[in-house]
Formats: structure tokens, sequence, C-alpha cells
């Protein structure tokens, strides 16, 4: 018995609405942003170096399973399971449509599962038109028999209703019959019950020797999901939360649909998601030099040390896709958001940015170094490497620009080490021009020593998700805990943290 450990994940309440045609939600329930939020779920657990052996997923997966297209939608939620790599099973819930359909949907026809030394039983509840629900005689039968055919596993019940405790409400979220089925728990040694189905969710409470708990919604603010870790009979359970715990979070840099590198990044979405998890500002600012030239052309980087290349696109009144992007931007500019440029160097040390985009009424600028004009992959010296780079930065900071991106990540993205010794060194800079330093995790690992470096030089810090995938957009977690790291609290953020001020500019 003591051998067994298993940790689990469980969503519930996804009330998914894609392409499915959908009834009316009410406001709270966000299922247009149900399947990227399983896709952060996943995301977060990565950050916090989190892998569970196994996702249970509570029922009302989508908020129509008979509608048209409602099979699509259940692809959709699928594929992000299957590309969390993490074994799953699903329980339908009452919005799940037919539930043979489903089961067979989830390649769940058996409804009993083992896996790490513990045993699964996955009901599937019948509901009727006036909400109630009830376990069937069969299933209730069925609890002895698998407790019987299975003498000495741990057994999880898994279903969409919550069993106990009861819930003072008028709407009927528990089984009718859910007296008979604690009975049938009891009997045969079920250790742990999870539910869904009720979106505030209810803390676990242990009955007659089963510790039950009710996953709340992950449709629902504040997003919540629960991470199980089972170790022999021992259950310890944490809800956790994809909303901010925290006010006033900018984020500085997010990528649009205009961005080649870009994934599944989309503005519209990207506010939604932002709005809705607690960010206060979100900041759309683009690659300026993919805005200027053609993919090939611009992930090239010829353009670098090829100001004709430059002064060609220039000389167009469009300059590549540039235009365009600031009519863009003055449809998305809002209160929440505010639009800018993320903007390197070329022609030893010019800013990239014409005197036309210069003059331009950008909220921020943002300034990166992604290639070293010098730099050679694999010939260059880490010394050299350091001085190529250096010189780098120390262009860019003379140009009127408020943050800088992702510092050092040209390093690891380069193979090469991470020059603690220089931190303290353009801290230094940073503190000298007003600039802030950025706190990035898009493939990036940042350090909190650089961080502490800058805080103590009076630098502020800026947080940015980076986003060229929607799952980043609003993800903060790994941004937070670095800042503790580096022994930044919530109540330095006032002044630690980067802050627009009335004019927008810092």
């Amino acid at each position: 018995m003591s051998d067994r450990k298993l940790t689990i994940l469980a969503v519930a309440d996804l009330h998914y609405t894609g392409l499915a045609r959908q009834t009316a939600q009410p406001p709270q329930v966000r299922g247009e942003l149900a399947r990227i939020m399983l896709k952060k779920v996943f995301l977060r657990l990565k950050h916090m170096d989190v892998h569970p052996d196994l996702t249970l997923v509570l029922g009302d997966v989508l908020e129509n399973g008979n509608g048209r297209n409602a099979q699509l939608d259940n692809v959709s939620i699928y594929s992000e399971l299957l590309l969390s790599n993490i074994p799953f099973l699903a329980v339908p819930g009452n919005h799940d449509g037919d539930q043979k359909t489903f089961d067979e949907f989830f390649d769940h026809p058996q409804n009993f599962y083992k896996t790490g030394g513990y045993g699964f039983i996955l009901y599937a509840d019948s509901y009727k038109d006036s909400h109630d629900c009830a376990r069937s005689e069969t299933d209730l039968l069925r609890t002895l028999t698998l407790a019987k055919e299975n003498p000495g596993i741990p057994l999880i019940a898994v279903q969409h209703p919550p069993i106990y405790p009861p819930i003072d409400s008028h709407y009927p979220y528990r089984p009718t019959n859910s007296a008979e089925i604690i009975d049938s728990f009891k009997k045969v040694g079920v250790i742990l019950s999870l539910s869904g189905h009720y979106h505030k969710g209810q803390k676990p409470r242990t009955h007659e020797g089963v510790l039950y708990h009710t996953v709340p919604a992950l449709c629902e603010a504040p997003y919540r999901f629960s991470l199980i870790r089972l170790e022999g009979t021992n259950i310890e359970i944490e809800d956790l939360s994809l909303s901010m715990q925290m006010p006033n979070i900018i984020d500085v840099h997010s990528h649009s649909e205009f961005a080649y590198c870009g994934t599944t990044v989309d503005t519209a979405a990207c506010i939604a998601l932002s709005q809705s998890l607690g960010v206060s500002t979100l900041c759309v600012t683009e690659h300026a030099f993919q805005l200027y030239f053609e993919k090939r052309c611009a992930m090239g980087f010829h353009w670098q040390n090829d100001p004709a290349i430059v002064q060609e696109v220039w000389a167009n009144p469009e300059r590549g896709r540039m235009l365009n992007f600031r009519r863009f931007a003055n449809k998305i500019r809002s209160p929440f958001v505010k639009v800018g440029l993320e903007v390197d160097l070329y022609d030893n040390g010019k800013l990239l940015l014409a005197p036309e985009d210069m003059t331009a009424d950008w909220d921020i600028i943002i300034g990166s170094v992604h290639y070293v004009q010098g730099f050679v992959p694999g010939k260059t010296s880490q010394k050299e490497a350091e001085s190529l780079f250096m010189r780098d930065i120390e262009h860019l900071l003379n140009h009127d620009i408020n943050v800088l991106a992702h510092p050092f990540r040209f390093f690891t993205r380069n193979r090469l080490s991470p020059p603690k010794h220089l931190y303290p060194v353009v801290a230094s800079l940073l503190a000298d021009c007003g600039i802030a330093a950025e706190v990035n995790f898009h493939i990036n690992h940042p350090d909190a020593d650089f961080i502490k470096a800058c805080f103590e030089k009076g630098v502020h810090i800026a947080l940015a998700s980076d986003a060229h995938d929607l799952a980043e957009s609003g993800e903060f977690w790994p941004h937070v805990n670095l800042l503790k790291q580096a022994g930044i609290t919530p109540k330095m953020y006032p002044d630690a943290l980067f802050r627009f001020k009335k004019n927008n500019q810092e």
C-alpha cells in the first residue's frame, strides 16, 4: 500500500463553446475561453514543475453536447488533452449529450481503470429534464462487484454530480439517491470521491471514511483546477487558480497576428483572456522588423547588416506592413490596451525605426537584442560574445526606449553561459538611462540574481507575457515566483514595477 503514489490533475465544467450550436450562457460562464484555459492549466503545471500521472475531466466538457458540430468541439478538447502527454479519463456531465456517444469518443467503454495501484470507477449518472439526477441500480451494484473483483486496491469514485456534503440550493446538484451512493462507497472502502457540477466547488471533507471533493469550474473566474496527491491512502488536495492574485499587473509585451513568429496568438483573444484573468493593462507590442520586411527577409536578419535593404522598404509609403499595423493599433487602443513596438538595432547601432514611425503616437517602445552583429554561432568565443553583446546593449540604451526586453536571453539561446558578472553592469546602465528591465518567460529562464541587481539599483521591473501562443497570455505565475526569489514582495510592487505615467510615458 505504501508503494502506491499518484499525482492527479482534476478539471471540471469547461462548458466549451466552439463550433457547436450554442445555448445562451450566464455572463460569468466563459465557455468560449475554455479550450485555452485548459491549455493554460498545462502551461501552469509546466512552470510549477509538476508532472501529473493522470488528468480527470469531471463532466460538462461542452456547453451543448447535442448541438450541431458538438463532436468537433469534443475534438478540440480531446486534442488539448492528447497534446499534454498526460493520460486522461473523462466522465460526462448533464451538458454533454448522449452518454454512450461520450464514452465511446473519450475511449471509456469500460468505466473502470487501474493506474498507479489505484482503481478508478467512472460513473455516468442519468439526468432528467427537471435537472434531477440519480445513480442507477446497475451502477450501485457495479460498485460492489468491482470492489469484490479487485480486493486490496484503493478505489476512487469519479462522477459529475457532487455526492457530499449537502448543498443549500434550489437547484438539484446532488443525485436524488445520494444517501445510497454514500452507503455504497462506505461498504466497499472507496477512499476518494471526486465530482464537478457545482461551479463554486467544495473543500475536501471526510465523511464515514471517504474523502469527498468537488472541483471548481474551469469556465468561471478565478478559473480553478485541483491537484490531488496520493501516497498509499494519504490524500492531499490543492485548488489552484489561473487568475491573477495581485492587482495592477501590466503586461508590457504581447504579440499579435502580425507576428511571423506567432503560433496561436490572436489580439482579440489575448485581450479577452488578459481582462478575464485580472491583468490591468495589456500592451500589444509588435516586432518592427517583422512589420517592415517580408517573412524570409525578416527572419534571416540580413537587413541588420545591409542598410540598403532597410532604405528600400522605408522608401515605400506603406513600409511593408507597418502602416497597416498602425491602422490596426488605432482600432484596438483603449483604456485597457496600449500599443507599441519591439525594436532592434541595425547598421552598427541604429534603431530600426523609420522617421515617420519614430514620431508616431506609440504608448511604449521595447528594445531587443535578438541577434548580435559580428557574432557567429559556434565560432565566436564566450568572451568575444560578451563584448559584442555589451556593445549592442549600450547602443540600444542610448535610444529612446522604455523597456529592455528579455535581457541576457541571447546567451542561452546561443548555448553560451549567462554572464553573471555583467548583471550589475547592465543594471547600472539601465538605472542611468531610466529604462526598465523585463521579466519574460517566453523560451526564456530569467535569473533572479539579475532582477535583484536591478531592484537594488532602482531599476523598474517590467512584467511581460511575450505571448506568441494564446496560452502565454495573462500567465504571470512564474514572474511573481521570480520576483519572490529576488526578494521583491507584493507590498514592494508599487515602487518596484514598471508603471505608465499619466502621459503614457515612463
